[in-house]
């Protein structure tokens, strides 16, 4: 269906700070049932969560906000995540989104004109040319 990338920071728990994948597991369970692929990135932002779309943020938050090891549908901050994603698909996937032209490849019309261009003439010729030896011929007393 669509790719959603999971940016998650590092949180302190029992006087350790760093990247823990099990609050998230709730979200990614839930989203990969809905059919949604997901890229895991772990970002350096203390306890950041930040989600994207089509790269353009659609949800962010503390990730201490989401509950350790729950199901989605338990915990209220993995609702609003969803329902925000889903809100995101559905404005992206909006017929009037998709452009309605066919678009042409870049360079033809000036391809074409190129072909069409006769070829200009040489302004000089090769006799036309002054050599460094004709200077020296010509008398200038």
């Amino acid at each position: 269906m669509s790719v959603l990338k999971i940016m998650y920071g590092p949180y302190e728990a029992y006087g350790v700070i760093k990247h823990r994948f099990q609050r998230l597991r709730g979200l990614y369970d839930c989203l990969t049932a809905l059919g949604y692929e997901i890229e895991l990135v772990e970002i350096n932002l203390i306890n950041r969560l930040t989600i994207e779309f089509c790269k353009r943020k659609i949800f962010s938050c503390d990730i201490r906000n989401i509950m350790f090891n729950m199901d989605c549908d338990d915990d209220t901050v993995c609702k609003r995540a969803i329902s925000a994603i889903e809100e995101a698909c559905m404005r992206f996937n909006v017929e009037g989104n998709v452009p309605k032209h066919a678009s042409i490849p870049n360079g033809t019309r000036q391809n074409e004109e190129l072909q069409n261009v006769t070829q200009t003439p040489d302004n000089f010729s090769g006799s036309d040319l002054i050599s460094p030896y004709r200077w020296s011929a010509i008398n200038i007393n």
